[in-house]
């Protein structure tokens, strides 16, 4: 049984892989298909991985023991520096709401199931994945899971059979099972299955891993037999490799089987290069040339670090794509932190000799509890920021009367609160909050008729004399930017001609008001607030308004304005337009939502020039 040997060509992929993900996430209009050198990466991870488990399994050298103590020295010590500086930093920056997201996200990385909790979370009010500086470590969750499991296949099946070959045909059986969901379109993960982001799911992440190691069982299987003559290798291995880059292109992210059948695509690609460089061909030698392999032998270090920067630069800026200063300077602290993180950190532990046991208590356990630990301290000062009384702020409206007005819609009904506290007391009535789930904020649909919980906001909305419409409709049909986060990912389809519907019903039996949308806006105040201690505010560019808000309010009017019974409330027209503050007080919570007291004072302005509610006795929905 021959040694696995050194492939610097590998190295040389490697740094391919980890340059696309970087370019596409400092722009992905840059490399659209950037994104694809994770599953590069999950490709090389599980030849080499599998390559060495199956010599040390030939040769009888194989100890779980031995195997895991060389993950927790290769993996854990860089990880867990590069998420303790993370955490640092977004203790100074990050508003309480904020940091909470990214401490559970860690918590779940420190025992590798934070791909699962990121795959069910899709909330309104969670960070944002360009914000979430912990993100990415999602793919090593991934790859420890199937670190876990297949091993244990190997051994179990190995031992059995003594057969390389049934490995291979076990391992291809395992493989087309797990390929067959990758048939399914994203929808039905959402629709069916309630789990909002595919991306992150471990059943269609772990083909691209079981590429790589079919590869590496095949090649086992090979050894000493005739090899393909060097012109076919030498023509496999350019088209394989031109195809690859055609992919990092031309594939985009919003593909519906993406993560799915399209990423096998570049997986398979990546395998048949893989195999078709180890005998010496033009991109064997392109991609072992010196710099290039050294990139790729720090390509772990600069994933862990690249996107803690871009994460932090989103999060200051509040920019979607980032300006030339902000690709500078992660640049610049990328390359430095990655360098010292290679040298001061993998390196010399990778080479120290360690007992399982030394290395799990010492490199993991350990520094697992002093990071949550940490994390943990951190919010609970986060926390009293967070309940400490603002100064200046408004006290709640005193208001007796019955709830007989319900508002629907998402936050953006909520954050109304002030406003229906302010005018409410005046008029003589009170409006109880409704906060919908987004499946049920447009019920004219069977299916949706049929829901539980969109049947009791029925009920709800019989029992009340009135109701109040507010939602952000720019996040559920499209419209002027949305700064926090990905639109596409709260669209609803046939979301106008729905919402025409439910609203038509409902005016059909009691006054319907429907809220005109406020302004987005740049950045956070409040986090603006936070930066002013480290004088960062200074280099940014001043809060402004987003998108054109007469033109999406527009669209939404045009919906409602000929039904009877139907009324507008363009309420936000009386913020200011040029600044988000007054007195002191911030107006805006966060780049779409009004604080308390800023929902307050547009109460307080809109009662001396309108007057809201007009009752009318409800009835029965249709």
């Amino acid at each position: 049984m021959q040694a696995v040997r050194y492939r610097p060509e590998i190295d040389g992929l490697r740094a391919v892989a980890v340059l696309s993900v970087i370019i596409f996430h400092l722009n992905n209009r840059w490399l659209p298909g950037g994104f694809l050198g994770v599953d590069i990466f999950f490709v090389i991870s599980g030849f080499l991985i599998t390559n060495i488990i199956l010599s040390e399994i030939q040769n009888g050298s194989f100890s779980f023991r031995d195997f895991y103590t060389r993950r927790i020295k290769r993996i854990y010590p860089a990880f867990i520096a590069a998420v303790s500086l993370a955490s640092v930093i977004a203790s100074q920056i990050f508003l309480y709401e904020d940091f909470n997201q990214m401490r559970k996200t860690i918590e779940l990385s420190t025992v590798f199931l934070s791909n699962i909790y990121l795959g069910f979370r899709l909330g309104y009010f969670d960070l944002s994945a360009d914000e979430n500086p912990v993100l990415h470590i999602w793919s090593l969750a991934v790859e420890e899971q199937y670190y876990l499991l297949y091993p244990l296949l190997l051994i179990f099946c190995y031992k059995k059979t003594k057969s390389l070959r049934v490995l291979r045909n076990i391992s291809i059986i395992l493989f087309l099972i797990l390929t067959a969901s990758s048939f399914l379109p994203a929808g039905f993960y959402t629709d069916i299955l309630n789990q909002p982001n595919t991306y992150y799911l471990s059943t269609l992440r772990f083909p691209e891993l079981l590429v790589g190691s079919l590869l590496a069982v095949y090649g086992q299987t090979q050894n000493g037999r005739r090899q393909t003559e060097n012109g076919k290798r030498q023509l496999l291995s350019l088209l394989c490799c031109g195809a690859l880059l055609v992919c990092l292109f031309v594939i985009d992210k919003h593909d519906p089987f993406i993560p799915g059948i399209t990423l096998l695509l570049p997986c398979l690609l990546t395998a048949l290069l893989i195999r078709s460089m180890q005998y010496g061909t033009l991109p064997t030698r392109i991609l072992s040339a010196s710099p290039i392999v050294f990139v790729g032998k720090i390509s772990y270090s600069l994933y862990l670090y690249h996107w803690i920067f871009i994460a932090f630069a989103h999060y200051i800026t509040g920019d979607k794509q980032l300006g030339l200063p902000a690709v500078s300077a992660v640049a610049a602290l990328t390359a430095g932190f990655s360098l010292l993180s290679y040298y001061l950190i993998e390196q010399p532990l990778r080479k120290r000799k360690m007992t399982f046991k030394k290395a799990f208590f010492c490199l993991y356990l350990a520094p697992s509890l002093i990071l949550v630990g940490y994390n943990l301290y951190s919010r609970g000062i986060l926390k009293q920021e967070h309940l400490r009384p603002l100064p200046g702020a408004p006290l709640a409206a005193e208001n007796n009367f019955p709830e007989t007005v319900l508002i629907l819609g998402d936050s953006h009904a909520g954050h109304l609160r002030g406003f229906l506290d302010y005018v409410g007391s005046r008029e003589g009535w009170k409006a109880k909050i409704l906060s919908l789930d987004p499946e049920c904020l447009v019920w004219v649909d069977a299916k949706l008729a049929d829901n539980p919980l969109c049947r009791k906001y029925r009920d709800e909305v019989e029992k009340a004399e009135a109701v109040f419409i507010a939602q952000f409709y720019d996040l559920r049909m499209g419209g002027q930017p949305v700064p926090r986060f990905e639109a596409q990912s709260f669209l609803i389809p046939g979301f106008k001609a729905r919402f025409r519907e439910t609203v038509k019903r409902i005016a059909a039996v009691k006054p319907v008001y429907v809220f005109a949308n406020n302004t987005s806006i740049s950045r956070s105040p409040l986090r603006e607030e936070k930066l002013k201690r480290f004088a960062i505010n200074q280099y940014l560019r001043p809060i402004r308004a987003m998108g054109d808000i007469g033109k999406s309010n527009q669209a939404v009017f045009d919906l409602v304005k000929d039904i009877p019974n139907v009324h507008w409330v363009d309420a936000q027209k009386y913020l200011p337009k040029n600044t988000v503050e007054i007195h002191g007080r911030y107006l805006y919570g966060d780049q779409d939502h009004l604080t308390y007291f800023g929902s307050y004072y547009m109460g307080r302005e809109f009662h001396k020039h309108e007057r809201l509610l007009k009752h009318s006795r409800g009835g029965a929905l249709q």
